[in-house]
């Protein structure tokens, strides 16, 4: 069975795009869903959220995504940073 699909999307003058009620619903896609967007080379992925919280401890591409994300989060003078990444 291919569960492959193509569907093009368009994106509006506010950046907003809709995902295709198919691919949705092949995802368990719902109303309160959140995903995560990632930039990969050169490339757009969507995730659950709940699908990369599960491989934070277990991918070096996750935690190197989360770290630069949190270095952006946080100003170097926040004690807590800095008190995490001293260790």
């Amino acid at each position: 069975m291919n569960n492959q699909k193509m569907r093009t999307v368009n994106v509006n003058d506010r950046g907003q795009l809709v995902i295709p009620e198919d691919i949705r619903k092949d995802l368990g896609i719902e109303g309160a869903t959140t995903l995560v967007m990632i930039k990969k080379e050169g490339e757009l992925l969507l995730k659950k959220e709940s699908e990369v919280l599960g491989t934070l401890d277990d991918d070096e591409f996750w935690r190197a995504v989360t770290f630069t994300t949190m270095k952006k989060a946080w100003t170097s003078e926040d004690k807590v940073w800095d008190r995490y990444f001293k260790k």
